[in-house]
């Protein structure tokens, strides 16, 4: 692109981007500005940073009278705490630093001033009323040395018309001490009402500094107290909000986890114990199958002895069956798988046939078996069910 430049009127091909400022090479004039939307992108960006900076500004202003105090105090009292923290070996020091750091802290410290002012007014103003008390005596001894004189005086002027030279020289005499011993006494006198001057001002600063004392004892009870309530307040609050806490956090979750250890331990008690039950039912199934196998082999083995040998069988029963036979009046009962009923149904007995007795061995034995196998379902019956 050719821009003409209109300080020296040279023509000049311009290759720039949007955003870059060319200038004429030889007079120096801007031939090319950034224009566009990024521009004034650019200048509302700057005047949100300059309202930003303005607003910081005017806000720390305003707070920074607000937070100086809070902030000396600070300041001060972490001086004073490292001052009074450093070298510190002796626990009685330690002690004591931290008693004054305390009373920094509180404020109690300018009542120890205040106390320690006021014992110093109160031994001033005693030794200001132990010099009252010696003008006092000075000046009343100069009164009565005054007065002796005076007295010395009235008498010999009571007998002036007998005075002799010495009485005129004793006179001249006592008239210039009469006129020192007086401004003795008034030296005295002035020393003394000063020295009540004195001690009247020294009550009244006493006095001052009692009332200071209290009125600052006072303030400091009175902070203290305040500090004290808005602490009770603050811990009753804080107790409150942990009383809360626990109800509605706390407890509930040391319940709950209390609820499943509980719910954990009884659950892996009766897993133990339906295992335990379990491998007892199991022990105990195994050993009635096995005893019912083995009555069930027993009396196989005896009922196949017994049809092998019908007679010796007959011949080896005792009286005492016989008897049993005969109290038996129902027929013996038939299986259809048994193999042995086709001889029981061909056997035609009498009462003194010996395939009689054998048969009645055979009911008793089949009576035998069926009890057993019976015993033995209805025992793994209860224990599926107990299951």
């Amino acid at each position: 692109m050719d821009v003409k430049c209109p300080g020296c009127v040279n023509i000049s091909t311009v290759f720039s981007h949007a955003q870059t400022v060319v200038l004429c090479s030889s007079c120096g004039t801007v031939l090319c500005q950034p224009t566009g939307g990024r521009a004034r992108l650019t200048e509302a960006a700057e005047d949100a940073l300059m309202k930003s900076k303005a607003y910081l500004e005017q806000l720390q202003a305003e707070i920074r009278p607000r937070l100086s105090p809070v902030l000396l105090k600070v300041q001060t009292a972490s001086d004073t705490l490292k001052r009074l923290t450093q070298d510190v070996n002796d626990p009685k020091e330690a002690l004591r630093r931290a008693s004054r750091v305390l009373n920094e802290l509180t404020g109690y410290n300018h009542i120890e001033a205040v106390k320690h002012k006021v014992n110093e007014q109160a031994q001033m103003f005693e030794a200001t009323r132990g010099m009252v008390q010696e003008a006092k005596v000075s000046y009343e001894d100069a009164i009565d040395t005054r007065s002796s004189t005076q007295r010395g005086i009235n008498e010999l002027l009571q007998r002036k018309h007998l005075w002799t030279g010495e009485d005129v020289t004793r006179f001249t005499e006592l008239y210039r001490l009469e006129h020192e011993h007086s401004r003795a006494e008034t030296v005295a006198k002035e020393h003394y009402q000063q020295c009540e001057k004195k001690m009247d001002r020294e009550y009244m600063e006493l006095a001052r500094s009692i009332m200071e004392r209290y009125h600052e004892e006072q303030l400091w009870s009175d902070k203290i107290r305040s500090v004290s309530t808005y602490g009770t307040w603050a811990l009753m609050g804080l107790n409150l909000l942990l009383f809360v806490a626990v109800q509605t956090i706390f407890e509930p979750r040391k319940r709950k986890r209390l609820t499943d250890r509980f719910e954990e331990l009884l659950v892996s008690k009766v897993d133990e114990e339906e295992e335990k039950i379990a491998e007892m039912l199991a022990h105990l199934e195994q050993k009635y199958i096995a005893q019912a196998e083995q009555q069930q082999e027993a009396m196989v083995a005896t009922l196949i002895e017994l049809v092998a040998q019908p007679t010796l069988a007959a011949a080896a029963l005792p009286a005492e069956q016989v008897v049993v036979q005969d109290e038996i009046s129902p027929p013996p009962v038939l299986i259809e798988d048994d193999e042995v009923a086709p001889e029981i149904i061909m056997a035609e007995p009498t009462p003194q046939d010996p395939s009689m007795l054998t048969m009645s061995k055979n009911s008793l034995v089949l009576y035998s078996l069926e009890s057993a196998v019976a015993g033995g379902l209805v025992a793994a019956l209860a224990m599926f069910f107990w299951k």
